[in-house]
């Protein structure tokens, strides 16, 4: 369970509560920070999870949120980049889309973590114990994510089984941007995006969450109510 004082922690870092607000979405920079901070305890759940899972020491930068239009998507991602990826639908009291994406490098890293073997010596995802490594560790990182949103907002958020793809990020994440955009019609993506730093780790990342619109207002307006309550 996500203990008090981390909502405390939350409620600090969004004391200064503005004024603009966003005329599509309604996020103003209260709301913004708050979900900014929601991010980053998720997050760190997520973190918290891949440690134990490769018993390697990960650090993660700050994550952030960003109300983006589909077409300014790629310049937030190194869309050239081969990545390994999985992709979850989310279901219950929030639905959307949810993207764990590890760069080639990274990928192979975490296969031979998860597989006992030396680093270095995997070369490209080619087995089924590759890809299923992968998957697990992207399942984890989904969950860890997950329930760690759910616990604090109190409502049901369940990651459906993941689809693995190892292919350019430009072709992944243009999939959670098609499947949210056919869904809702919607112009306009939310994208929280945790980096796990490469030249801090041998191994980093992405976290990007695709909310459908009436589900991110949900989320905006319970996450208010949370830190109203503390």
């Amino acid at each position: 369970m996500i203990k008090t004082e981390q909502m405390g922690k939350l409620v600090e870092a969004v004391d200064e509560r503005g004024t603009s607000v966003d005329s599509e979405l309604g996020l103003n920079p209260f709301l913004k920070d708050a979900l900014n901070e929601l991010g980053n305890i998720a997050s760190c759940h997520a973190l918290t999870a891949l440690a134990e899972l490769t018993g390697a020491t990960i650090e993660i930068d700050v994550p952030r949120v960003e109300v983006v239009s589909i077409g300014e998507v790629g310049k937030l991602i190194e869309m050239e980049k081969i990545v390994a990826g999985d992709f979850v639908k989310l279901e219950g009291g929030f639905s959307g889309y949810l993207q764990v994406l590890f760069p080639e490098k990274s990928a192979f890293l975490l296969v031979d973590a998860l597989l006992c073997k030396k680093p270095g010596e995997t070369k490209g995802i080619e087995t089924e114990m590759d890809e299923s490594a992968l998957i697990e560790a992207g399942n984890i990182l989904a969950s860890s994510f997950c329930d760690a949103v759910a616990d604090l907002l109190q409502f049901t958020l369940m990651p459906t089984p993941p689809s693995f793809a190892f292919d350019m990020a430009g072709a992944l994440v243009e999939t959670a941007i098609i499947a949210v955009a056919q869904t809702q019609g919607t112009e306009h993506i939310i994208l929280c995006t945790c980096d796990f730093p490469e030249d801090k780790n041998d191994i980093y990342g992405y976290i990007l969450l695709f909310p459908h619109p009436n589900s991110l207002k949900d989320l905006l307006s319970r996450l208010e109510e949370q830190v109203a309550a503390v």
